[in-house]
């Protein structure tokens, strides 16, 4: 199904149904229908969460379920309902035994960490699941200002001052549309190569776990203008001649728009001493966040290592010292 979109009239950004004024420059929307033809889904063998609230579609071949975002066991089944479809779907490259792989490596990759956190933490099932994001593309009109190192011949400041246009038009900016995981966490596993996407069509939901979407648009609209802009002001300074400070961009972004998709996603919840912690693997790269219980014995000992060194030297300084007056 074609999504019917409405576009500001002074800017072109993307308007939801919902919006009263435009997110981008504030022009006031004009009055629609109530149903702006956006595509959905039926999902089913839906719960959520009581732990964490998650909301997720599950594999209909699996007996017991676990959330993969907390662990919690405490689930109930919802009605099924219609979602927002995806327009598209990377699948995922990262086998299972690759991902504990990539797991046990990460969990040993600190000196800080435990040294038995591979072995004693609880660890439930490292989980294949789908994660919604949109894709945001949209063209950028910028009036930049900054320093130089490159300064004119003759002058005595260390620093010039420069200025300059520019125009850009980005693709595959992505923003996280799960309520589950944070901002940071859906950004720290990015990138992810999106000329491997398919169809929703060719890709088995029914029979996989996948988060339904939480974030509406025009709620992601403000990170993905944030993202654009650190896009745009990494693009300026590359324009500065020589070494470039004090950065600053004024941007205008036009036609901004954003698909919805589903990105593959290795998650597992996990125990160390009464408290949980949470592992993520990009199911197609590999990359992967999380977060890990610190060792304050290992901590203790380098404090008092270092403490101890310090002590040493001052009573071997104070040695060669009285050596040296006699």
């Amino acid at each position: 199904m074609t999504e019917v979109v409405e576009k500001c009239s002074v800017c072109q950004a993307l308007l939801d149904e919902e919006d009263l004024f435009c997110a981008n420059c504030g022009t006031e929307a004009p009055h629609r229908a109530a149903n702006d033809g956006s595509a959905t889904m039926q999902t089913t063998h839906n719960f959520r969460c009581d732990g964490c609230g998650a909301s997720m579609s599950y594999d209909a071949s699996v007996q017991t379920l676990r959330c993969p975002f907390c662990g919690g066991e405490k689930l109930h089944a919802e009605r099924d309902a219609k979602s927002l479809a995806p327009k598209y779907v990377v699948p995922f490259q990262i086998e299972q035994s690759d991902a504990v792989s990539r797991l046990k490596e990460w969990m040993g990759s600190s000196f800080w960490r435990p040294g038995d956190l591979a072995t004693a933490a609880i660890v439930t099932k490292l989980t294949a699941i789908y994660i919604p994001y949109w894709v945001f593309s949209g063209k950028t009109f910028t009036y930049w200002t900054a320093d130089s190192s490159q300064t004119p011949w003759g002058a005595n400041a260390s620093w010039c001052p420069v200025s300059g246009e520019h125009r850009g038009e980005h693709h595959g900016l992505l923003v996280g549309a799960s309520s589950s995981l944070s901002p940071a966490e859906t950004h720290a596993i990015c990138p992810y190569d999106l000329a491997q996407a398919v169809p929703t069509r060719q890709v088995d939901l029914e029979n996989s776990l996948f988060e339904q979407f939480q974030v509406q648009r025009k709620y992601a609209r403000p990170l993905a203008q944030q993202g654009l802009e650190e896009r745009v002001r990494q693009a300026c300074a590359e324009l500065v001649p020589g070494n470039a400070r004090n950065v600053h961009v004024n941007v205008r972004v036009e036609g901004l728009s954003a698909d919805p998709v589903l990105l593959p996603v290795w998650i597992m919840a996990y125990t160390y001493q009464q408290q949980t912690f949470r592992f993520l693997l990009n199911g197609q790269t590999g990359r992967c966040t999380g977060t890990a219980p610190t060792s304050y014995k290992k901590i203790a000992a380098v404090t008092a290592a270092v403490i101890a060194a310090i002590i040493l030297f001052i009573i071997c300084a104070g040695l060669i010292s009285a050596a040296g007056s006699q």
